[in-house]
């Protein structure tokens, strides 16, 4: 049996479906390598506990909360993601998440986003 690798497109779209479902360990089993590298304002580091803890970070300063994904761009082994969201505590604007997507698994994903309070409308 000759197992297909899967584009950059169908990694990006599981990747996002499977986090709008809140499942991030099969998020990270399916489409990150183990060695992934993540890159934000406030981290720096490597491997699945990155993205773990990335994701932790944003559950805590969003709990509850609603992501609208604004566009999305893909091109060879490039994607990249424009979202905003909403929750009790803050509003995520100008949200921009990049990846490289390298034989089936996400290797590189950098993350950017603003927090304002509810209120705040920009």
């Amino acid at each position: 049996m000759v197992k297909m690798m899967r584009s950059t497109e169908d990694v990006f779209e599981d990747h996002l479906r499977l986090r709008l479902d809140g499942d991030i360990e099969e998020d990270l089993r399916r489409n990150y390598a183990p060695d992934v590298i993540l890159l934000t304002c406030n981290s720096n580091e490597t491997g699945h506990d990155a993205i773990r803890k990335s994701s932790l970070r944003l559950n805590d300063q969003m709990p509850k909360a609603k992501f609208e994904f604004l566009s999305r761009q893909t091109r060879g082994q490039f994607a990249l993601l424009i979202r905003r969201g909403t929750s009790p505590h803050f509003q995520a604007i100008d949200g921009a998440d990049t990846f490289v997507i390298e034989n089936g698994k996400i290797v590189f994903q950098s993350i950017h986003y603003r927090l304002l309070e509810p209120s705040v409308r920009q």
